[in-house]
């Protein structure tokens, strides 16, 4: 979780929202969905969003392929998958309202050892996740590209 990777004050301020639901197991509608689409790969982590307005049900996950690494991917209810980045070795994913994106910033911006920043542009969720040991990638869709693009990031 990338809660282990930011100082203590933030791992305690965003604990909650960080997106619990990654250590737990995927939860039936989402194995749904990977068995619909059939993407490849073992889910390793996985969180809830709303990533397009009024599509609340999605899913962000991380898939992992058996040599090592693997892609972030969101998974729409009606069978959209569409990928977001890779990451080299361990899933490090999670899933942010607007609102707690923007308190990731402010968190991150006051942070001598953490360098970035996360700046939401729509309502909708923000999903980030480390593409190597050290670095954060965020997404969020963009209705006018009509794809995810990237909003933010930071390097720990």
């Amino acid at each position: 979780m990338i809660h282990a990777r930011l100082p203590a004050i933030v791992a305690m301020r965003f604990a909650v929202a960080l997106g619990v639901a990654a250590v737990q197991p995927p939860p039936s509608d989402l194995l749904a969905l990977v068995a619909r689409t059939r993407v490849e790969g073992t889910i390793a982590a996985w969180c809830r969003g709303e990533f397009r307005r009024g599509r609340p049900h999605a899913f962000a996950a991380a898939l992992t392929v058996p040599a090592g690494g693997g892609r972030y991917v969101i998974l729409d209810v009606d069978g959209t998958v569409e990928g977001l980045g890779t990451f080299a070795r361990a899933a490090d994913l999670s899933c942010y309202t607007r609102v707690e994106a923007t308190k990731l910033d402010a968190t991150i911006r006051r942070s001598d050892t953490i360098h970035g920043h996360v700046a939401p542009r729509w309502n909708t969720t923000v999903v980030c996740g480390f593409t190597d040991d050290a670095t954060a990638v965020c997404w969020q869709y963009s209705p006018a590209d009509r794809a995810f693009v990237t909003v933010g990031g930071w390097v720990t």
